[in-house]
């Protein structure tokens, strides 16, 4: 295991351990949360491949749109659809088209109804999901990792800095990380996947006559351009041999076969 492969599994314990204590448990042998830890990041693996898939397939781009990702979410199993797809093909042949409306009395309006209830049917499955994540399944998960203000010793009262929300509140990693950084400064991790993405900066070479990527580059290719004339003359000079060479080739041929015909 790499470096960043072992870091990116290390940050993953921390939420397996949240959901297994959410879920009641609170003891486990190291060698089943290793397990559940690969059996998810196996599962996160499936859904970015999985989407970076139907990206290229799509619109030949790896950046992934909205539609990539319901797609992927989808075929991983997280979204059901409501119909399958003949019911939805027969659906789609049955319904009166929207232009039809417009000769119906209070067309406009009823138009306007059937589209919101096209799309909240099609978009049922993504609203059921996200209702599934803020609902109250798993806000017990996200009181554990800190994402929700703990309750006062009277069960009515928020912790102090919290708010109803949770805004303000910071989760565990935020918390590391600043226990890590006496100053609490992202410099510290930046350009690494916890911070930041790090800016371009110019690689100087030395030891040599040139101090940048760019100014070997440029060098490199003003010694292709001066050599090709020089190449160019070569091979003229070597054609003008070769031709010189099938006439002396040539001559002496034909100088064989006026031997011949004098001794014959």
């Amino acid at each position: 295991m790499s470096a960043a492969q072992h870091l990116h599994t290390s940050l993953l314990r921390a939420p397996v351990l949240h959901i297994l204590r959410a879920a009641g448990f609170h003891s486990t042998r190291p060698s089943v949360l290793d397990t559940l830890v690969n059996i998810t990041e196996r599962y996160l693996l499936l859904l970015a491949t999985t989407t970076a898939q139907h990206a290229l397939l799509n619109h030949n781009d790896l950046s992934p749109t909205l539609t990539d990702v319901r797609m992927a979410l989808t075929d991983c199993g997280i979204l059901v659809p409501v119909h399958g797809g003949a019911e939805e093909e027969w659906t789609e042949r049955l319904r009166r088209p929207l232009d039809d409306y417009d000769d119906l009395p209070h067309g406009a309006i009823r138009r306007d109804r059937e589209i919101r209830r096209r799309e909240e049917e099609d978009t049922r499955d993504v609203r059921d999901f996200i209702r599934w994540i803020v609902g109250e399944q798993n806000r017990e998960i996200r009181r554990i990792a800190g994402l929700v203000p703990e309750a006062g010793t009277a069960g009515t009262a928020a912790a102090p800095g919290a708010t109803a929300e949770g805004e303000g509140l910071e989760d565990y990693l935020a918390l590391l990380k600043k226990k890590h950084s006496k100053t609490g400064e992202e410099s510290r991790y930046q350009g690494t996947v916890l911070g930041k993405q790090a800016e371009d900066r110019v690689v100087k070479i030395e030891g040599g006559p040139v101090e940048t990527l760019r100014e070997w580059e440029e060098r490199v290719r003003t010694m292709v351009l001066k050599a090709q004339p020089v190449v160019e003359s070569v091979e003229s000079v070597e054609r003008e041999d070769g031709r010189m060479e099938d006439e002396i080739v040539k001559e002496e041929q034909e100088q064989e076969q006026d031997v011949q015909m004098e001794g014959s």
